[in-house]
């Protein structure tokens, strides 16, 4: 298991746990407001050093509280790690791995890959391209190194030419150096989305619909095309066509290509999937493509995975929420998951015999005993 234990301080109303997690499943359970959620933004939180919830790191802060902290011990190629984070009130974010204060986020998440499912995710076929490109983009940076590295490199770059762009009096020859830099690092970052999506993501999706072809909730794997829709500088590059981009960006006051302007398509029989897919969909067809994420980072880096997934979907008829139980298990992954009712442990319990299960209330998490659950 990736989590044997977790520790979470003045975080959200949980004023203080200590919960052993070393199971294949986790499972907590309360009514709305109890703080299950909040255990699983923590979680996140010392993943990515940053909230699904919420953009204002002080609204993580327990009330009354100046200070939180989340720790975990880790286990990653059979070797144990333990990483914390802590936020003071002024908004100061520290992360420490195996006692030492860590510079870059980068060198921890590496070790500690979390994928998330929330009722918002659903609308990733709706919502911005940002959403996609994020989606995708988690894969990339746990299966090609330099992906980070290159990245880095064109955000810095762009930074400073929509800098230039915004100033009065424009030096074009000035652009024109940093415009070549840009194109050259955007092409790379292409390359890096274009080989993942080809090498990697396709063939899991293809793999992924023959093992679950006797599931006819799985259908929607089949013909299931997935296209990296470019906003690339698209002319061959010289001074000429650079300067033509140059000139147009320049009334827009930004660079108008690039890698973070991009966006993935779901294609089927030739056609946008997203403008037919329903409510029940989209949910399932997003449980596939998660699953097909943490498989492909497991079988590449050999990484234990983490696995959140908060608010099982309810409403949906039984045959669905059975078969979104067998893909959360089919992907490989450690699993934290939140429910309001505790029958969700019962339900995991039929698939596999390693699961916890907390009861949460007024931010206070307490295990219960699978024996007492299922006698």
């Amino acid at each position: 298991m990736l989590i044997s234990q977790l520790k979470i301080f003045g975080f959200r109303n949980i004023e203080t746990a200590s919960l052993n997690t070393n199971k294949r499943v986790n499972v907590f359970y309360g009514k709305n407001g109890s703080g299950k959620t909040s255990i699983l933004e923590a979680l996140f939180f010392l993943s990515r050093a940053k909230s699904f919830r919420t953009s204002k790191k002080g609204e993580l802060l327990r009330d009354g509280s100046s200070l939180l902290a989340v720790s975990a011990d880790l286990q990653q190629h059979l070797e144990t790690h333990k990483l914390g984070i802590g936020l003071e009130g002024k908004g100061t974010t520290k992360l420490k791995l195996d006692g030492e204060v860590v510079t870059k986020l980068s060198q921890a998440s590496i070790l500690f890959p979390t994928q998330l499912i929330t009722p918002e995710s659903f609308d990733i076929f709706w919502s911005s391209p940002k959403a996609r490109r994020s989606f995708f983009d988690f894969g990339l940076f746990h299966v090609e190194h330099e992906f980070q590295n290159e990245w880095n490199v064109y955000s810095k770059i762009l930074k400073q030419t929509n800098a230039l762009l915004r100033r009065s009096g424009v030096n074009q020859k000035e652009l024109l150096y940093w415009y070549r830099g840009l194109v050259e690092s955007a092409n790379k970052i292409d390359h890096f989305r274009e080989l993942f999506l080809e090498e990697h993501f396709s063939k899991a999706i293809k793999e992924l619909a023959l093992e679950l072809e006797h599931n006819e909730k799985t259908d929607l794997l089949k013909n299931l095309l997935m296209r990296y829709k470019k906003k690339a500088f698209e002319q061959e590059i010289s001074d000429d066509s650079l300067l033509k981009q140059i000139e147009k960006d320049i009334k827009y006051k930004q660079v108008g290509f690039g890698p973070n302007r991009a966006d993935y398509l779901f294609l089927r029989d030739g056609e946008d999937m997203s403008s037919r897919l329903s409510r029940g969909q989209a949910k399932m067809l997003f449980y596939l493509l998660v699953v097909a994420m943490v498989n492909i980072i497991k079988q590449t880096t050999k990484k234990n995975i983490l696995l959140l997934v908060d608010d099982l979907p309810s409403e949906v008829d039984q045959q669905t929420r059975q078969t979104m139980l067998e893909m959360l298990l089919h992907s490989q992954a450690q699993i934290f998951v939140t429910g309001i009712e505790n029958n969700i442990a019962m339900e995991f319990m039929n698939y596999t015999d390693s699961v916890n299960v907390f009861h949460v209330e007024h931010g206070t998490v307490r295990q219960e005993s699978m024996e007492q659950l299922c006698p």
